[in-house]
């Protein structure tokens, strides 16, 4: 089993409410909690950035989905 360690998870988020913002860092923190991380090394990763725009009025879950994809995709890319 790999550690991931997140030092500051940062969100620039419009359109949503508060409770809709605390809700999507949840089901962030859950499917990064629960996701593996297909590369193993013991190197820190560096930082990351994603840009995800979402459709108007987009449903909170698939944006949790669409961030939870691209932070694992740019780790076990940049672990290879």
């Amino acid at each position: 089993m790999t550690n991931l360690n997140i030092d500051r998870l940062t969100l620039k988020l419009s359109g949503l409410s508060q409770d809709q913002g605390h809700h999507l860092a949840q089901l962030i923190t859950e499917g990064l909690a629960n996701s593996e991380i297909s590369s193993y090394s013991a190197r820190d990763a560096p930082s990351l950035k994603l840009n995800i725009t979402a459709q108007p009025n987009a449903n909170v879950d698939r944006l949790a989905n669409q961030i939870i994809s691209e932070v694992l995709r740019q780790i076990n890319s940049t672990l290879a």
